[in-house]
């Protein structure tokens, strides 16, 4: 069922004005656990040159993330800048966001996000922890450019292997 969606969605994007077919590997980039790996398979397989849509999707994605990055920076320094800290949901929270940015780091939060969870997610969790805004931004951006360009390679392969 759910393949079956997917290729009626890439079915209609694919019929769509150029612009809108860009538009659509665009947005399909903001969402979360699809973002720019997702992105770039749907842009590869509705015809948009590889490139083109390696590029767009990894915009999408970290003008996504930035959405993300930002203002919660703004709210945790916020936060840690009170005079009391009281314990409750948001300690608690950063609390269990720090053990795993101990474990894995910025680095590997960022990397290995989109195999179990979200960039966005990670990237929630590495501000939660304490970390510096610009140092997740270079490794979100480090990790979409990443994954952005294996979304390519897998539509190009899933594009090929179409055409036989």
């Amino acid at each position: 069922m759910f393949r079956q969606m997917v290729q009626e969605f890439v079915g209609q994007l694919s019929e769509l004005d150029l612009f809108l077919q860009y538009l659509g590997v665009f947005v399909i980039s903001f969402i979360p656990f699809v973002e720019s790996p997702g992105g770039a398979v749907v842009g590869s397989l509705i015809g948009i040159p590889i490139i083109f849509a390696v590029i767009i999707s990894m915009i999408g994605n970290w003008i996504s993330i930035l959405f993300v990055i930002l203002p919660f920076n703004a709210l945790f320094t916020k936060i840690r800048n009170r005079n009391s800290i009281k314990k409750g949901f948001i300690h608690n929270r950063a609390t269990k966001a720090r053990e795993r940015y101990d474990k894995y780091g910025v680095p590997g939060l960022a990397l290995i996000a989109p195999l179990v969870a979200s960039a966005h997610i990670a990237a929630f969790t590495s501000l939660a922890a304490g970390t510096n805004k610009r140092r997740v931004i270079f490794w979100h951006s480090v990790s979409i450019g990443f994954w952005g360009i294996l979304g390519g390679v897998l539509g190009c392969y899933l594009n090929y292997d179409l055409m036989k």
